[in-house]
């Protein structure tokens, strides 16, 4: 079974660079961006991880955290930022996150995330 990862950020670059490369390592992406669309798109569709960024206009990570967690606490998330904010890392963490990833990607960390998440993940 192929795993769905919702890519979320408000980046139209970044969203198709990551599509792309999570593709070539075999996994489902959808992907959103902002964070109101991040909700409605697991509300309506099978969701196996979030690769969530952490800076958005409309709704900003924490809060789609936030409301995740409320809601879908099951989905494990991935954090990602280009500012390493470790206030905010930390916040994301006690918030439920899965783990945080920085930008630039390394594409094979960010691969080593996902495979040793879903080994721990039991499918919901």
């Amino acid at each position: 079974m192929q795993r769905r990862i919702l890519v979320v950020d408000d980046n139209e670059n970044i969203r198709t660079v990551l599509e792309y490369r999570l593709r070539t390592m075999g996994f489902v992406v959808v992907t959103a961006a902002d964070g109101l669309k991040a909700l409605e798109v697991v509300r309506s569709s099978w969701i196996d991880a979030i690769l969530l960024d952490f800076e958005m206009p409309v709704m900003d990570g924490l809060s789609v955290l936030q409301d995740l967690r409320e809601c879908h606490a099951r989905i494990p998330v991935l954090m990602m930022s280009g500012n390493h904010n470790l206030e905010k890392v930390d916040r994301a963490i006690a918030l439920g996150a899965a783990g945080f990833v920085p930008k630039p990607f390394d594409f094979a960390l960010l691969e080593d995330h996902f495979r040793r998440l879903f080994d721990y993940v039991v499918p919901h």
